[in-house]
């Protein structure tokens, strides 16, 4: 019996140092989470400035400052443009220079939100925290710092290199206050966890104490003796929640991926309005510019217009297809494979292309399949975007994706195949891709319920097959669906 007792408190302390692991994952998941969101809002705000950048050069040349020199109105247009850029998330925006024989920066143009505040073209300028400026000007690398300002404004130098000099460099001030909003939800949850941790850990101490009182009292056996009485009382109850339980993990998986799948779809969203928005902007840019100069006829107003609604209209369907990918389905429906195929690259296909990759398409299976289409979308969207995510993330030359479907008569079915030109999946990890919690995306913050889930989705919902395979130029993901099925 005091075996028994001593693997009890083993088993306790075993239980605590548990408790005590979460916590520092929770910790570290914390860390990981804002760290993360971080470094994509840099990421974001780099990309916009390089867009400038482009646009600086293709517009007004390589000297910039010769240029603005000479041209005063040139100068206004480059305020203006920089302007249009300022947000609620945008506070300041400015180009500055810096003379060689000079300590101090000037400014050539500024587009920042208060205009009170705004430089002057050529004013000295000398910056607070000149260690991060100087440390551009010397490593020709953009250079990210927070502001003391309610902590939520960060400031990015980003420079434009030529010929192996920083020829000058583009100023942001950005807002991080969504980051902040979910730090403070990340502090409340962590609070809730520890009051959980702390009451658990006091309930095992409790339970310790219990179990050597009732080892002194020698009421082993009678207590050993009740547990199985209520254990045979109790069976079917256990068994049911046991079940109940499965069925509550299954549910956080299933919620687990979707909101996974929610944030490559709000990514997907992101490239698709991108374009656009900047279009719309530049247009109303030019009309402003047109009005302030007096030059701008009713031709090119009418014209603006179309060009604006045309594209409302296209933001307009790009909401209409993300607004229908998770509408939930009654029964099953009849549809074509290539209907399916091509709404989901309605909504993958610009996020894709706009990283170089192409899609192939070679659809031969005509057939209608009974299928439920939406929750079909949702794992060709996975599958898809796992292909984009190794062909970018093994730099691939020419990369590709081909999607094809062909007919089996013999055993009437419609095969959908989703392949790559990345190299294949690694023999010792193919048969664990399917998996719960399996993946090879650390860097990238995986889920590992990606493929799970489709399997799940595939073999259980639709009555069909997922599984993988390689080819000789990379990874192929087979999905075999009944023409019919009931």
């Amino acid at each position: 019996m005091k075996k028994t007792t001593y693997v009890f408190v083993i088993l306790i302390f075993v239980m605590i140092g548990f408790l005590l692991w979460v916590s520092h994952m929770f910790q570290k998941t914390e860390y990981k989470i804002s760290n993360d969101l971080f470094h994509y809002q840099v990421s974001e705000v780099t990309y916009f400035m390089k867009n400038i950048e482009n646009y600086i050069t293709k517009k007004y040349g390589d000297n910039i400052l010769a240029t603005l020199q000479k041209n005063p109105n040139v100068r206004k247009e480059l305020n203006l443009y920089l302007s249009s850029f300022i947000t609620r998330k945008v506070k300041n925006l400015f180009i500055v220079y810096k003379p060689e024989n000079e300590k101090f920066f000037r400014v050539l143009a500024d587009g920042s939100g208060n205009v009170k505040d705004r430089f002057a073209f050529n004013e000295k300028f000398e910056p607070l925290k000149n260690e991060y400026w100087y440390k551009v000007l010397a490593t020709k690398e953009p250079v990210v710092f927070k502001q003391k300002i309610n902590d939520i404004w960060t400031t990015l130098l980003y420079p434009v290199v030529k010929f192996n000099r920083v020829d000058y460099i583009i100023v942001v001030d950005f807002s991080t206050l969504p980051l902040t909003v979910i730090n403070q939800n990340l502090q409340v949850l962590k609070s809730n966890l520890k009051i959980i941790l702390f009451v658990m850990i006091v309930s095992v101490i409790i339970l310790v104490v219990f179990l050597f009182y009732d080892w002194k009292r020698q009421k082993e056996m009678q207590g050993l003796i009740k547990e199985l009485q209520v254990l045979n009382d109790t069976l079917e109850e256990k068994v049911k929640e046991e079940i109940e339980k499965n069925r509550e993990k299954e549910k956080q998986l299933i919620l687990q991926s979707r909101m996974a799948q929610m944030g490559e779809l709000l990514s997907m969203i992101a490239h698709q309005w991108r374009q656009p928005l900047n279009v719309m902007s530049l247009i109303v840019s030019q009309l402003k510019l047109g009005f302030d100069l007096g030059d701008v006829k009713e031709e090119e107003i009418k014209t603006s217009i179309l060009k604006i609604e045309e594209m409302i209209q296209h933001l307009s369907n790009t909401i209409d297809d993300f607004r229908k990918f998770y509408r939930k389905e009654e029964g099953l429906k009849s549809v074509r494979l290539g209907d399916v195929i091509t709404q989901t690259l309605n909504i993958a296909k610009p996020s894709i292309e706009n990283k170089n990759i192409k899609i192939d398409l070679d659809l031969k299976c005509t057939k209608e399949i009974k299928t439920f289409p939406n929750e079909l979308k949702q794992v060709l969207l996975n599958i898809i975007r796992n292909a984009e995510d190794i062909l970018i993330e093994r730099n691939v030359k020419n990369p590709y994706i081909l999607i094809s479907t062909k007919h089996d008569k013999n055993n009437n079915l419609c095969i959908i195949d989703i392949k790559d030109n990345a190299g294949g999946i690694q023999d010792e990890i193919l048969d664990k891709i399917f998996n719960p919690y399996f993946t090879t995306k650390d860097e990238r913050n995986g889920t590992g319920l990606g493929l799970y889930m489709s399997k799940q989705i595939v073999e259980e919902r639709l009555k069909g097959k997922l599984y993988a395979f390689n080819d000789e130029t990379g990874a192929v993901f087979r999905i075999e669906l009944k023409v019919e099925h009931e």
